[in-house]
C-alpha cells in the first residue's frame, strides 16, 4: 500500500496512506535525521475517506476504527490519542481509501539548541 511520511524538525510529521493493505509506521520512520530520536508519537488529527474501513492499532490495541469519511481533530479539543504511544502505528485499509494523520512526537536530540 503507498504511504508517505513527511516529517518536520522539533515539530509534528504528517502519515499518508493510499489503497488497500497494511502499513506499519516505526517511530524511527518519524525522525528528520540522525540527530532526532523519537520516543513516542501522539495522534493529534485524523482525516479519512474509505468506501470500506480503515484500522488504527498499536500493540495489538485498536486505536481507531473509521468508516465512511471524517475528520477528527483532538489537538481544538487540547487532547491527543496518546494510548501506546511508544509503540508502531499499524494501519489497515479495507477495501481502499485514504487516510492523513498528523502525530505530535516527543524526542530527544544528539545535538542540542545553543545560542538563545
Amino acid at each position: 500500500m503507498p504511504f508517505e511520511i513527511t516529517n518536520t524538525l522539533r515539530s509534528s510529521s504528517i502519515i499518508r496512506v493510499e489503497g488497500t493493505g497494511t502499513t506499519t509506521v516505526a517511530l524511527a520512520n518519524l525522525s528528520v535525521n540522525a540527530n532526532e530520536t523519537v520516543s513516542a508519537a501522539n495522534i493529534k488529527r485524523i482525516n479519512w475517506s474509505t468506501n470500506g474501513n480503515i484500522q488504527i492499532v498499536r500493540n495489538s490495541v485498536p486505536i481507531a476504527s473509521l468508516h465512511g469519511t471524517g475528520e477528527l481533530r483532538c489537538d481544538d479539543f487540547g487532547h491527543s490519542i496518546a494510548n501506546n504511544n511508544t509503540q508502531s502505528i499499524v494501519i489497515t485499509v479495507n477495501t481502499g481509501g485514504t487516510l492523513v494523520l498528523e502525530v505530535s512526537k516527543e524526542t530527544t536530540y544528539a545535538t542540542p539548541l545553543t545560542g538563545f
